[in-house]
């Protein structure tokens, strides 16, 4: 990001709205000199201000950060990468994400039936999984060939969800309050721009029911770093990518296309602005991300012992930014 540009257009924007700068930091509650090094490019305002920041201002949280630039989402190029990876094998094969993922998941399901949206959930994966606990599921996702092999899949295996949609992340089919429990497990891999990323989020928060939960997966902001580390892959990584992402979270760099990565403080801010509550992060693959594949051992025994160390360590503030992957969770 060019500070100096964005500060230029905070101070544009400002004068725009008839606003002094004392008169912008009371409204942000925060002070003159904050507002000061903002538009002079010295650093850029908290994640949990930008919302605040946008609406005194009358624009968007793009049109602040990305002036005069176009957009980063593109629908197209997240649909064409996944029309041709095999996201349903790679989910299944990476056990490790996918076998403390369900572990965590599994700590928000009550015996009753629940009311699920998987938004971003690809061929069904966990769809499928929480359909045979006997929830009812709706599967949501961008990509089309997604959704024809989830309906595929459960004409062959007879276990059978409520509905299969293909559509935006950022403009859900759903009721208000109408779910018990959100996943949002992929989009937010996707979303550049922190303004698409809070138009998920409220989304998600519009169609949960009083007392629900939303669980969010995001990448870890130092994924790439450790990956290069534990594998010497600067020839994938060079140390200019590995301190832009570092920086910013963007990167076309991963195993995906259009890549952004969080910091745990950055999610919890984003659920927070969007009116979760009790938000807090839980580390997937953890501490054992530094070290071997993305899968578990075939040993039973050697497995849990490993699932429980992660565990065990999944809520370190000094390890957090180990793992891989982290998710989110939020209740309204």
């Amino acid at each position: 990001m060019d500070l100096i540009k964005i500060g230029k257009q905070l101070a544009s924007l400002r004068k725009e709205q008839g606003l002094t700068g004392e008169k912008l930091a009371e409204i942000l509650n925060v002070s003159p000199q904050a507002v000061s090094k903002w538009e002079n490019g010295k650093c850029l305002p908290e994640t949990a201000l930008l919302p605040s920041l946008a609406k005194a201002l009358d624009c968007t949280i793009d049109t602040l950060l990305m002036p005069n630039d176009k957009s980063c989402e593109d629908n197209d190029k997240v649909e064409a990468f996944y029309a041709i990876m095999n996201e349903n094998d790679r989910l299944i094969s990476q056990t490790k994400e996918f076998t403390r993922s369900k572990h965590i998941i599994s700590r928000y399901l009550f015996n009753k039936k629940m009311e699920i949206a998987d938004i971003g959930g690809g061929t069904g994966a966990y769809s499928f999984w929480l359909a045979e606990k006997g929830h009812d599921v709706h599967l949501f996702d961008l990509t089309p060939k997604h959704i024809e092999i989830a309906e595929q899949k459960a004409k062959i295996g007879g276990v059978a969800l409520c509905s299969y949609t293909c559509g935006d992340a950022r403009d859900l089919p759903y009721n208000d309050e109408s779910m018990d429990l959100v996943l949002i497990m992929g989009p937010l891999y996707h979303f550049q721009s922190q303004e698409s990323r809070l138009k998920c989020l409220t989304e998600a928060y519009r169609i949960l029911k009083h007392g629900g939960h939303v669980i969010c997966t995001v990448i870890g902001r130092y994924t790439a770093l450790v990956t290069t580390l534990k594998h010497n892959l600067f020839h994938v990584f060079s140390t200019d990518t590995l301190e832009k992402l570092i920086k910013t979270g963007m990167s076309d760099a991963f195993n995906i296309v259009q890549a952004y990565a969080h910091t745990p403080g950055e999610i919890i801010a984003e659920l927070s602005s969007t009116g979760f509550e009790n938000t807090h992060v839980i580390a997937v693959e953890g501490i054992l991300n530094a070290f071997g594949d993305y899968s578990l051992p075939a040993d039973e025994k050697e497995a849990a012992s490993l699932l429980k160390c992660i565990e065990l360590t999944e809520t370190i503030p000094e390890l957090m930014g180990v793992s891989r992957n982290l998710m989110a969770i939020g209740s309204k």
